[in-house]
């Protein structure tokens, strides 16, 4: 089985596709519809906890985005009284659960052990602080 060889020289912006570049969404859609700007959206707010993205990730991240999109316009119909299939609602509603439970298990996975939340770090730059005065009463005290 052949293995595959890393590329000589890095490939250009130019030589990769649109999509691949990040410059459109998809092929032949107009990008400056609602939809197209929410879909955006979601794609980048799904991806700012994965920071840098591979092409599977990335599958999985715009995934979930058109899965919520598509959830997102059947509860508006819903909520303009126009007749929906609840059956669909619902298992595009499983089915955005699922795909947004794989994209943040990426995110949890690729989260460093050590990182501490800002309140973490507050409450131990606190105790630092709490405990470097302690010192110095000592200190005076001592004198």
């Amino acid at each position: 089985m052949c293995s595959r060889r890393a590329p000589v020289a890095p490939s250009s912006k130019r030589s990769r596709s649109a999509i691949t570049n990040g410059s459109k969404v998809h092929q032949n859609v107009d990008a400056r519809t609602s939809l197209a700007r929410r879909f955006r959206d979601l794609i980048a707010a799904f991806s700012s906890d994965l920071g840098d993205l591979s092409e599977a990730d990335l599958a999985m991240v715009r995934t979930a985005a058109a899965l919520t999109l598509k959830s997102e316009q059947i509860q508006a119909d819903l909520a303009a009284g126009l007749p929906v299939d609840s059956d669909a609602l619902i298992r595009l509603a499983s089915t955005s659960r699922r795909a947004l439970a794989a994209v943040s298990a990426k995110a949890i996975a690729r989260k460093p052990a050590g990182a501490m939340t800002l309140q973490e770090y507050m409450a131990a730059k606190a105790a630092a602080a709490a405990e470097l005065v302690s010192d110095n009463d000592d200190d005076d005290a001592d004198e």
